[in-house]
C-alpha cells in the first residue's frame, strides 16, 4: 500500500489532484468516477487512483494488465464544455501529450518515447502508457469527461510481450505517489494549455512525438498487411494514412498497427 496521506496539499496544481481519493482496490477507476458524476457535485479534476484495478479496461474494452502497487492506475474528471463535441480529440491531443511531458523526466532517451494514435505511449515500440476518455456529451459541448491512464511503473514481468515499464527501462524503482504528483502537474499544465484554445500549437506539438508521423508504417487492415505514410490527424482524430499516393482516414479499431514489423 502506498502512502498518499495529505497528497492535495504537497501537489502544486489549481484544481487537478486537490480532490484526491486513494483507493487501496477499486473495480475500475473509470466507473468509480462515473459513479460519482451521478451521486454528487464533483469539483473539476477530481482524481481517483488505486493500488489495485480488478477489471480495468482500455479503449473498446480491450483489458489493462497491471500488478497491484506496481503502477500508476488512476482516472481524473474534467469539464471541459469549452470544446465543441467535433474537438473532443484535442483532449485526447492534450492528455496525451501531458503524459509524454511526464515520462520524459525519466525514460534513458527521449527520442524513443511516442506518441501511438490514438490512445497509448510506445518506448522503442513497447506500450508503456495506455489511456481511456469517456466523454459525456449535452448538445454541441462535451459537458463531463473522465480520463483514464495506466503507466507501467515498477511492474517487471509482463503477458503481453510488447508491453515495458519504466523499471525495465532504468533498473530504478520509483517511489508511486512523487510520480503521480508530477503527473497530475503535467497533466493541468496541458489542460490550460487547451482551455486557452491553442489548438494549432497542440497539434504541432502532437505530430512531433506522433510515433511513424510521416515515416511509413506496417498496418493490418482487414486482414491484409500493408504499409502507409501517417500523415495526420484529421479534424474529428481519425488518423489519415497515405496508401499508394491515396489518402484515407481511419477511425480507432478500423486500423492496427504491427509493431512487431518495425
Amino acid at each position: 500500500m502506498q502512502n498518499y496521506e495529505n497528497f492535495s496539499k504537497k501537489i502544486k496544481t489549481l484544481f487537478i489532484g486537490q480532490d484526491f481519493r486513494y483507493l487501496p482496490t477499486c473495480h475500475s477507476t473509470n466507473e468509480y468516477a462515473f459513479s460519482l458524476l451521478s451521486s454528487e457535485d464533483c469539483f473539476e479534476g477530481t482524481t481517483i487512483l488505486t493500488d489495485c484495478q480488478t477489471a480495468g479496461k482500455g479503449q473498446q474494452n480491450s483489458s489493462w494488465e497491471a500488478e497491484p502497487a506496481q503502477n500508476i492506475t488512476l482516472s481524473v474528471i474534467l469539464y471541459p464544455n469549452f470544446l465543441k463535441a467535433q474537438e473532443q480529440f484535442y483532449l485526447n491531443i492534450s492528455v496525451t501529450l501531458a503524459i509524454h511531458d511526464f515520462l520524459s523526466h525519466f525514460v534513458p532517451e527521449v527520442s524513443l518515447l511516442k506518441i501511438k494514435w490514438s490512445n497509448d505511449l510506445l518506448y522503442q515500440n513497447q506500450k508503456i502508457c495506455g489511456i481511456l476518455i469517456q466523454n459525456l456529451i449535452s448538445g454541441e459541448k462535451i459537458q463531463k469527461s473522465v480520463v483514464g491512464i495506466g503507466i507501467n511503473i515498477n511492474q517487471k514481468t509482463f503477458k503481453y510481450p510488447q508491453a515495458v515499464s519504466l523499471s525495465q527501462l532504468t533498473g530504478l524503482m520509483y517511489d508511486l505517489p512523487f510520480l503521480v504528483q508530477k503527473l497530475l502537474e503535467n497533466l493541468e499544465s496541458r489542460y490550460l494549455q487547451l482551455r486557452s484554445k491553442k489548438f494549432d500549437e497542440l497539434r504541432q506539438n502532437y505530430y512531433e512525438r506522433l510515433f511513424g508521423f510521416q515515416e511509413w508504417v506496417w498496418f493490418r487492415k482487414q486482414n491484409q498487411t500493408l504499409q502507409g505514410k501517417i500523415c495526420g490527424i484529421d479534424s474529428t482524430g481519425r488518423l489519415q494514412i497515405a496508401f499508394s499516393e491515396r489518402l484515407q482516414a481511419f477511425q480507432y479499431k478500423e486500423i492496427e498497427f504491427l509493431l512487431e514489423r518495425m
